[in-house]
């Protein structure tokens, strides 16, 4: 039989809907988050069949964490039209849980129930490989250029459609990460079918709802600090870049790795004329400003009602058509030449991927390298005609 653990946080009108849908259960173990003990004396004589636990422990594998929440649904950033719970907020609760040893987890609103399970969060890997070196691989076309045989015994961390050159590599990668909207929202069912299951997969606990990987690991990302890069080094959060190598250094950076060794990275993206043109610098700063303030007045009424008129707009642009998700993404024939190690990863016009920003991205490799170098560790870039230029060099045939 299953146990439910019922979490009872400091409002506790959807745990008290959740437990009337439960009458009939014989016994319901629940924990309290509120000091407020006249709630918990209300329910004992209401649910007779509650039984509080004091310190949440020995959990068995099939236990189940109930976690009434209403969250906000929030649309997808490139299928607006379809919705998502907004699970980001309640991560330090799952976090929390997770290490009382939870690893089933049924989210509870009015909305309905979902339940999913939680094999790892990052916490499990902290320090795991300490004082290893390990190999983050970026899907540049300078992985032809490359044995990759040699990594067979290596660390490796790898993201979006990597699994294309595993047959060829003759393995597969240790750990996978993606950090990219449009990626996860196109070719999650792919990644699904394509990454071999034993294999710990990395996203951002935003699209934990829609997801069903084995051996998922959802992550607490913050968005907030793409232009005025931030590094983390903490399993609680980590910061989200414009590419996902990003994500997978300060991954990488948390299992205890080093050196760090970035392969793949070309940071080369030749398009038709046109099609990608980069930002201005007063466009950058127009944006890092704006998003700047944003987080100044987070959780004000100020904040709530910009969000709202965001939105609203967003709903207008839409019924007017002039919505158009195009316009920050490319297709294979935008490009003049190989942007990925293997022709699959970009064939086909339906296919589409988010437009690089280099310059964007390279001031977030130059945080990661004073990360780096502030704390006593190595990110060193090997790959082979690299124009990324934040990291030092080395050349990859000299590590073996």
């Amino acid at each position: 039989m299953t146990d439910s653990f019922l979490y009872i946080p400091e409002d506790a009108y959807l745990a008290e809907r959740w437990l009337n849908d439960h009458s009939r259960e014989p016994v319901i173990k629940a924990f309290f988050a509120s000091p407020d003990q006249s709630i918990r004396s209300r329910l004992s004589e209401r649910y007779q069949n509650l039984e509080w636990v004091e310190e949440v422990k020995s959990i068995s594998p099939s236990a189940i964490a109930v976690l009434p929440t209403q969250v906000e649904h929030v649309p997808l950033a490139f299928y607006p039209e379809t919705k998502r719970p907004d699970w980001t907020s309640i991560y330090p609760i799952v976090q929390k849980l997770w290490q009382a040893g939870f690893r089933e987890f049924e989210f509870y609103s009015l909305a309905g129930s979902k339940r999913v399970s939680i094999p790892y969060l990052l916490d499990h890997f902290i320090d795991i490989h300490k004082g290893r070196r390990c190999f983050v691989v970026g899907n540049g076309p300078s992985l032809n250029n490359i044995d990759m045989k040699l990594l067979k015994d290596e660390i490796t961390l790898g993201s979006n459609r990597c699994y294309l050159g595993f047959e060829e590599w003759g393995f597969p990668f240790n750990y996978w990460g993606i950090g990219d909207w449009l990626q996860i929202e196109e070719y999650g069912t792919e990644y699904q079918e394509f990454i071999p299951s034993e294999i710990p997969k990395f996203f951002s606990m935003e699209y934990l709802p829609l997801l069903n990987f084995e051996s998922s690991c959802p992550l607490n990302i913050d968005n907030r600090h793409v232009f005025d890069p931030m590094f983390s080094s903490s399993a609680d959060s980590v910061f989200l870049g414009s590419t996902v190598t990003y994500l997978l250094l300060q991954i990488a950076v948390v299992l205890g790795c080093d050196p760090i060794i970035l392969i793949g990275a070309d940071h080369r993206f030749e398009f038709k004329k046109g099609v990608n043109e980069s930002l201005s610098p007063i466009q950058l700063w127009s944006i890092g400003a704006r998003k700047k303030l944003f987080r100044t007045i987070e959780g004000t009424a100020v904040h709530r009602f910009l969000k709202s008129y965001r939105q609203v707009k967003i709903e207008m642009r839409k019924e007017r058509g002039e919505m158009n998700t195009q316009s920050n993404c490319w297709v294979a024939s935008d490009a003049e030449n190989p942007t990925h190690f293997d022709p699959r990863y970009v064939a086909g016009e339906t296919k589409r991927f988010s437009m690089p920003a280099p310059e964007i991205s390279e001031r977030q490799f130059d945080c990661a390298y004073m990360w780096a170098k502030n704390n006593d560790r190595q990110i060193l870039n090997a790959t082979p005609g690299t124009m990324l230029k934040s990291l030092p060099r080395v050349e990859f045939e000299a590590l073996f």
